[in-house]
């Protein structure tokens, strides 16, 4: 029973952080829609990846990286808000371009899984939240490794099927949808990612306080 409460807590966690609208989300959504379902399930690989190497990174070396993040909290922000600007401003001169000259590159396998991988990569916050659960766990409600294990597993799962279902459900208005919408749409997903790199510099509070306020997703 205690297994099954563990793998329930995993289940909702993952839920929430799907939904939590951050860049990995607004991608799955517009590359659903402009390229394909199969398309937005690669980005979800990308950004479930990218999750797994952030949970092994949490797991093992907790007491490390929460005292050293804090060190490069402002480099960490400015790098990544950079980027995001730089991604952002790209998605809006593709989609022009796409419009202009009717043509949509043939984009590989590899660089869709690259896309959601970097989204989620690039973002500290995303580090920074699976510290914070793995310090409450460890903390507070006392999960050995293998119920961490058993936890982290469920959430992945859920993080997953919510992002297939997303990028399911995107694709499948494809159909409904103009390309003067799609391309509005691809815009607005540029505007989107330039205005979380400049709130991800600009959010209130270190980093290390950022980690305090990630253990009150599971409280």
């Amino acid at each position: 029973m205690e297994i099954l409460g563990i793998v329930a807590k995993g289940l909702i966690t993952g839920l929430i952080l799907t939904m939590s609208f951050g860049a990995g989300f607004f991608a799955l959504v517009q590359t659903s829609i402009t390229r394909g379902v199969r398309k937005g399930l690669l980005i979800a690989l990308g950004a479930v990846i990218s999750d797994a190497i952030y949970i092994f990174m949490a797991l093992f070396a907790t007491g490390f990286i929460s005292e050293e993040l804090p060190k490069y909290d402002k480099f960490i922000r400015i790098g990544a808000m950079l980027a995001f600007l730089a991604i952002g401003i790209r998605t809006i001169y593709k989609s022009s371009k796409i419009l202009n000259e009717g043509v949509i590159e043939n984009k590989s396998t590899f660089y869709f899984i690259s896309k959601g991988f970097l989204l989620n990569k690039l973002n500290p916050m995303i580090l920074i939240t699976w510290l914070g659960i793995t310090a409450f766990l460890r903390s507070s409600l006392q999960y050995h490794l293998i119920e961490l294990i058993v936890f982290f597993g469920a959430v992945m799962l859920s993080v997953f099927a919510t992002q297939a279902f997303i990028c399911y459900s995107s694709g499948k208005i494809k159909r409904l949808l103009s390309e003067q919408f799609i391309h509005r749409l691809n815009i607005i997903t540029g505007i989107l990612f330039i205005g979380l790199g400049i709130l991800i510099y600009f959010s209130g509070g270190s980093t290390g306080e950022s980690i305090e306020k990630a253990k009150d997703l599971l409280m």
